[in-house]
């Protein structure tokens, strides 16, 4: 419960803090994909550092769930970051909501309180994974990688997009390895090796986020890390920590609400009240 609720707390903080950074990576000029110099531009705005500083709350309150909760129940929450955002968007640039945009946020939220009401998500006995952790990580750099390299050849907005889905995929498994942390003590966690395989993640994630807002509009880069990220992380729970979903005939249930719930958050995150025609509205501050 505690986890849940921190879940929606760290999720409201993130989706302010997502807009406020769009709005500000869509006004600074142009860099190749993860360009350390993105981030010395983005520092000097004032919009883009309340976003990372509302962002970076929301984090807190993300890992404190996963810390102290279960992915399989902090990462649907999480992934609702995007409504949250949508909505602060919308406020900032006077829009409305049309129908389908409502219905997309009901099919989120039903998707999500469906999920974990038949899920009904447990902490698996500790046990040791059946792969090593090098496996995971291992095959998400290689991705990483080949996704880069690949990206080159693309369009902005298809370069844009391919960047968000690297990001999302990179945000589950950084949110993943808060778990493997939180297992191991403060004394111990100095000269554990997932402590360094999290804040390598966390940063890659970070830069290829803000790579990918740069390339396109938020509406287009959100739907593949809203995505990606809880499902990436839900999937590392299971198959890597052990935790445990309710099965038999629970299972194709729990399938189709997670797709509800996925199916709702690329819908609102392709909304146009966060494309680039909505961007200036939405530096509430100015730079």
């Amino acid at each position: 419960m505690i986890g849940a609720v921190l879940a929606l707390i760290g999720a409201t903080l993130i989706g302010a803090g997502l807009a406020r950074q769009h709005a500000a990576a869509g006004t600074v000029e142009e860099h190749a994909a993860m360009d350390p110099r993105l981030f010395l531009k983005l520092m000097r705005r004032k919009s883009w550092l309340i976003g990372v500083a509302l962002a970076n709350g929301g984090f807190v309150f993300i890992a404190s769930g996963i810390a102290t909760g279960r992915l399989s129940i902090v990462e649907p929450i999480g992934a609702t970051q995007v409504l949250f955002a949508l909505f602060f968007a919308a406020r900032a640039s006077g829009r409305h909501l049309s129908r389908p945009e409502w219905i997309a946020a009901g099919a989120a939220l039903a998707g999500v309180g469906g999920f974990l009401v038949v899920a009904a998500p447990q902490e698996g006995a500790s046990i040791d994974p059946a792969v090593s952790w090098s496996v995971p990580i291992v095959g998400l750099v290689v991705l990483v990688v080949a996704g880069l390299v690949f990206s080159r050849a693309l369009s902005r907005t298809q370069r844009g997009v391919v960047l968000a889905a690297l990001a999302g995929l990179t945000f589950g498994t950084s949110d993943a390895l808060i778990k493997v942390m939180s297992d191991h003590g403060a004394g111990g966690l100095v000269t554990h090796w997932s402590l360094y395989a999290w804040m390598a993640a966390g940063t890659i994630a970070l830069l290829l986020q803000q790579s990918a807002y740069q390339a396109t509009h938020l509406g287009a880069a959100m739907p593949a890390t809203s995505t990606l990220a809880p499902t990436t992380a839900t999937l590392l729970g299971a198959a890597m920590l052990g935790e445990q979903l309710r099965g038999g005939w629970a299972v194709p249930v729990e399938i189709a609400l997670f797709g509800l719930l996925l199916m709702g958050v690329a819908r609102l995150a392709a909304s146009p009240v966060l494309s680039d025609d909505a961007t200036p509205a939405v530096a509430l501050v100015a730079d």
